[in-house]
């Protein structure tokens, strides 16, 4: 590496740093200024709960349960060790809140480059929504983190070969899904992806598919344990047992009674409202032979039921479901203020994020790994439902994408090189500003991204 490219690069790194800095500070000024009552009032208190149950020795839950996976819990045990203190995790969050915004930057450099590395970092950092949602009672900060951080893991092993580096996005995505168990579809399909061929590879393919295997390998190591907790709790493996629960919630007669404008759970209170006594008894009967019978045999059934008698409500249901989580406006919606700020920052970005997708369609090989994570979210969201929360973890993708053509456009413009059929279709690994810089300084270093 010459001294002018390892000068450029640690240029480029210092740059990425100060925004990631900026990040971390925003994040924690923006929690501070809205308080510890906020912040315990409107999250999810049920993490808290668990996690002193396990900052106490007694697992997830005061009696032995698989009720939710059990990353995030652990993590707040791990930071506040069952005390309720505000600041820990308002700290610690922030700082996976900034390690997203790396994530993205390093995500899109190796996409498109330099400039669009440090345009995704940005946005990332002040976008409005992980702004505040980062530091927030629940998993989507952590989730969103170890999410790309198993994408950028999964690209650089898929280009290299290398077998340490797809343990380690195997290891990453298994952590990802003890967060959020409706990862799991994506996390079992991507591994297969580092055998697919690519113009960039550098490894030969049976290299790329060795990777795959240790990939899935480990993956299957990483979320063994807590399956196998299931199976001696419950008697069957499952990641959770509500997803029968969350299956009949999105699949009843009163899902759309409240949702999507308001929450889930005030449907959900309907649908348990409407609940006979002949149900309840039955609920009971079954909750002695364990949570995952009742979750299997009552509500996965009755949710069967309904998808089967009312084939095309449920169809439509799935599209309103679709609607809610990809909708401009917040769902469930907020004050007016909100909706306006969330409804522009997320509009500019999803745009601009599906303007890139669409010019880099030459490179579907490379970008399938993106098609997959949207395509994954749609199917769980369109059979089960989902709210704004669940989708953000999405948007920083969007927001990769989007710097890729900002990028494109910002090197067309100050390079003042007469724009080609090219110029917007975003390459694998490299963007215009590659021509329009050596075009404009011919005897000049090349961008690297070494």
């Amino acid at each position: 590496m010459s001294a002018s490219t390892s000068t450029s690069t640690f240029q480029f790194y210092r740059k990425l740093l100060w925004i990631v800095f900026a990040a971390f500070t925003i994040r924690v000024a923006v929690r501070l200024y809205f308080g510890s009552e906020d912040f315990w009032v409107n999250g999810y208190s049920f993490f808290f709960g668990f996690a002193q149950d396990i900052a106490a020795g007694n697992g997830m839950g005061s009696k032995p349960t698989t009720f939710r996976v059990p990353l995030y819990p652990a993590f707040l045990a791990l930071v506040t060790f069952g005390h309720k203190v505000f600041l820990p995790i308002v700290l610690s969050q922030s700082l996976i809140g900034a390690g997203t915004v790396l994530g993205a930057g390093l995500l899109a450099r190796e996409l498109f480059g330099n400039v669009a590395a440090i345009i995704a970092a940005t946005i990332a950092a002040f976008y409005p929504y992980y702004v505040v949602h980062d530091t927030a009672l629940q998993e989507t900060s952590l989730y969103t983190f170890l999410t790309i951080l198993a994408v950028f893991l999964l690209l650089r092993a898929r280009r290299s070969g290398s077998g340490i580096m797809a343990a380690c996005a195997g290891l990453t995505l298994g952590m990802a899904v003890l967060t959020r168990a409706n990862l799991a579809p994506f996390a079992v399909l991507a591994p297969l992806w580092l055998g697919v061929p690519a113009k960039c590879r550098t490894a030969p393919r049976r290299q790329g598919m060795w990777a795959a295997l240790i990939c899935l390998a480990v993956l299957a190591l990483t979320v063994s344990p807590w399956l196998l907790r299931s199976l001696r709790l419950e008697g069957t493996v499952t990641l959770s047992t509500q997803t029968g629960f969350f299956l009949w919630i999105g699949n009843n007669p009163y899902t759309f009674s409240y949702y999507p404008s308001e929450s889930i759970d005030r449907s959900q209170r309907a649908a348990l409202e409407a609940l006979s006594p002949a149900d309840w008894a039955q609920i009971g009967a079954l909750y002695s032979r364990g949570e995952a019978a009742v979750d299997r045999e009552f509500f996965g059934q009755r949710a069967l039921e309904y998808m089967r008698e009312h084939p095309w409500r449920t169809f439509g249901g799935g599209l309103r479901k679709l609607g809610a989580a990809f909708d401009l406006l917040p769902s469930p919606r907020r004050d007016s203020l909100r909706n306006l700020v969330h409804a522009l920052s997320y509009g500019v970005v999803m745009a601009l994020g599906l303007w890139g997708m669409w010019s880099g369609r030459q490179n579907w090989r490379e970008h399938l790994i993106f098609y997959a994570l949207f395509v994954s979210f749609a199917a769980v969201t369109a059979v089960f439902f989902g709210h704004t929360n669940y989708r953000t973890y999405l948007d920083v993708y969007w927001i990769v994408f989007a710097a890729g053509i900002l990028a494109a456009f910002a090197e067309r413009v100050f390079a003042f090189e007469p724009a080609s059929s090219d110029d917007f279709r975003i390459g694998g690994v490299s963007t215009a500003f590659d021509r329009a810089r050596t075009a404009a300084h011919p005897s000049g270093p090349s961008p690297s991204r070494s």
